[in-house]
């Protein structure tokens, strides 16, 4: 079989987790994936699928996954067996700096001939330290949309051809760091396409279903993403995906968007493939109504059976509810309103009411909506210890409002990372944010810290890395109880993470005062090996409670037969 002409590597979030003693904590409870962040960007399969078309062979191993998948499986043997022209890395979020620079490392010392690429947010964010202090990294290749430089980096290293008009890249020649010109924005994302059926495709030819999964529970909860958009019209003051980041770090001045139409048919050829979930990336709102609507009447010629997953960025009236409805066979919603507490969401960059929101989740229930989701956020400007107690109370009149029509708050805390680029790092006086770390080297310092309190890079005028942390395990007793009461959980899956709460406190505070001691030492952190590892995920809630969809990948075998045998 020929060799891939370019090798994508998702890293764990720590290289060495499997060994290592660190409570991670709830910093991905909310997300599907573990708290190895091991779902790798989207950005992936959309440069596998444009590299394919053009002739080149692209694999993608998802490290993480295959090193949860399996103790047996030694990524350093691994990485020894592939040989492809180029290595792919992505740093994106920054929770990945310390498994991607280690993955990067173990790359280069068994292939030191061959280059290695890393990209994302984050990565772009630091290009230039990136390039100066890690050897092993050879270029960066920066922004939102690197598929077609991807595509021009590829052609220039397999003909031998000047790096200099490859858009977007960073790169070392000998001593001297070159920063190509950030020209390739996309006004539109027409061009970028995910090939499903590649992906299919690319798990029988290379035999590795773990490697291309894209986060560790997807065969029991398997989801599709539709891109719509990248860039954002909305400027919450600590995202790195604002609209004020990506003015300042990646060189879009205004959002991007895929055509309605071709939105519409992404979401019909995920059902081709899957049976599950697909979630649409972006408030369909963002472009207009009239591209939402647009959308949705796409959507429905298409009559797509398949859950479809929308999100709001603001609250949302009767009309568009039932437009949806109308649209798909079955939906459900999320919307981060992020705290009940107006004068912090205001703070936050989310100026609207908790009317607003009730009245969405309202017309969105009654219009038939599977499941809505609010997600509350713990670290938040202007927020105290007890407006994030009052938050969970909040939720409590919530359930009683909305007892039995399908509505689920959850809250977790901003963690590890503060983002890099976002208005609160940039400017964390100007938003009373105290930041901890500035530089890559001062996060990967953190990152070697033992529990998730030490790795935070910040805290707030208003909450310390402790009030963080103390109030972000007391809320999640506290919402636990209060679906408990309500019926929304079971009485052994609340005395469950009751107990994982209560233990993962006992032992962050173990760690603490070890740490204030001069430690932990190695053979404190040997001994607390296998409490770390159960108490790092699932901590506040249950990761089964985030499941959109009851099908199991099983369900789509035989779609995924019938798109082999058609050769799509």
């Amino acid at each position: 079989m020929r060799s891939p002409d370019l090798v994508l590597l998702h890293p764990p979030s720590i290289m060495d987790f499997r060994k290592r003693a660190v409570l991670l904590g709830p910093v991905s409870d909310l997300i599907p994936s573990t708290p190895v962040f091991e779902m790798y960007p989207i950005g992936f399969t959309t440069i596998a699928s444009l590299l394919e078309s053009k002739g080149f062979q692209v694999r993608i191993a998802n490290i993480a996954n295959k090193m949860l998948a399996s103790e047996r499986f030694d990524p350093e043997r691994f990485v020894k067996s592939l040989d492809p022209a180029l290595f792919g890395i992505d740093l994106h979020w920054l929770p990945h700096v310390q498994g991607s620079l280690e993955l990067a490392k173990m790359v280069k010392k068994h292939h030191p001939e061959t280059p290695i690429v890393m990209g994302g947010f984050s990565a772009s964010y630091y290009h230039e330290e990136i390039l100066k202090n890690h050897a092993e990294i050879d270029f960066v290749m920066r922004g939102d949309s690197t598929e077609l430089p991807m595509e021009m980096l590829m052609d220039r290293l397999t003909s031998g051809r000047p790096l200099d008009a490859v858009p977007n890249l960073s790169w070392r020649s000998g001593e001297k760091l070159n920063i190509n010109p950030l020209t390739n924005v996309p006004d539109d994302l027409d061009d970028v396409e995910v090939d499903y059926g590649l992906m299919v495709r690319k798990v029988f030819r290379y035999m590795d279903l773990d490697g291309h999964l894209p986060y560790k529970n997807w065969k029991s909860n398997p989801m599709s993403i539709a891109l719509g958009v990248r860039g954002c019209t909305h400027n919450c003051v600590n995202c790195q995906g604002s609209c004020d980041s990506f003015a300042r770090n990646f060189g879009r001045d205004k959002p991007a968007y895929r055509s309605p139409e071709k939105l519409a048919e992404d979401v019909a050829k995920a059902e081709e493939y899957l049976k599950g979930a697909t979630f649409v990336v972006g408030d369909i709102r963002q472009a207009g109504r009239s591209y939402a609507t647009k959308f949705l009447s796409e959507l429905k010629q298409r009559k797509v059976k398949n859950e479809v997953v929308l999100e709001l960025f603001t609250p949302a009236d009767k009309e568009f509810a039932q437009e949806v409805a109308r649209s798909t066979e079955r939906f459900s919603v999320q919307m981060s309103p992020e705290t009940h507490d107006e004068a912090v969401r205001k703070a936050q960059g989310k100026p609207y009411t908790n009317v607003g929101v009730e009245k969405s989740a309202e017309f969105f229930l009654d219009a038939g909506c599977n499941r809505f989701d609010l997600f509350y956020m713990i670290g938040l400007p202007k927020q105290t210890a007890d407006s994030v107690a009052d938050t969970v109370r909040y939720t409590e009149k919530l359930y009683e409002k909305f007892k039995g029509k399908r509505l689920y708050p959850f809250i977790s805390p901003l963690a590890p990372f503060l983002d890099p680029g976002g208005n609160a790092f940039e400017y964390p006086e100007k938003h009373g944010f105290k930041v901890r770390a500035r530089t890559l080297e001062d996060h990967l310092k953190l990152a070697d810290k033992p529990s998730w309190k030490h790795v935070l890079n910040y805290e707030t005028s208003w909450m310390t890395r402790d009030e963080i942390v103390d109030s972000t395990y007391t809320a999640g007793l506290g919402l636990n109880e209060i679906k408990r009461k309500m019926g929304l959980i079971t009485e052994d899956v609340a005395s469950g993470t009751r107990e994982r709460i209560e233990a993962a406190m006992s032992l962050s505070s173990r760690i603490d005062s070890m740490v204030a001691d001069g430690g932990p030492t190695e053979k404190d952190l040997e001994s607390l090996k296998a409490e770390t590892a159960h108490l790092s995920e699932s901590t506040v809630c249950a990761k089964e409670e985030l499941d959109w969809s009851e099908s199991s990948y099983v369900a789509s075998f035989p779609r995924i037969a019938w798109s082999l045998f058609r050769g799509r």
